[in-house]
């Protein structure tokens, strides 16, 4: 059985790893989608900054 100690399981390796809710396939592209968010989100931002940075810097 192997359930709280009452012998060794048939397959020990099959028992080894156990996948939370959340960690499989879709969680993993879920993840992959939000760091592209997140780079694209910043580079944005700091295009934005910098232009902001530069029109302040320019004489007028």
């Amino acid at each position: 059985m192997g359930f709280l100690g009452r012998g060794k399981p048939k397959n020990p390796e099959e028992h080894r790893y156990y996948l939370l809710p959340g960690q499989g396939r879709g969680s993993r592209i879920k993840h992959r989608n939000q760091l592209l968010a997140a780079w694209s989100v910043g580079l944005l931002a700091s295009a934005m900054l910098g232009g902001i940075l530069w029109w302040l810097a320019m004489p007028h």
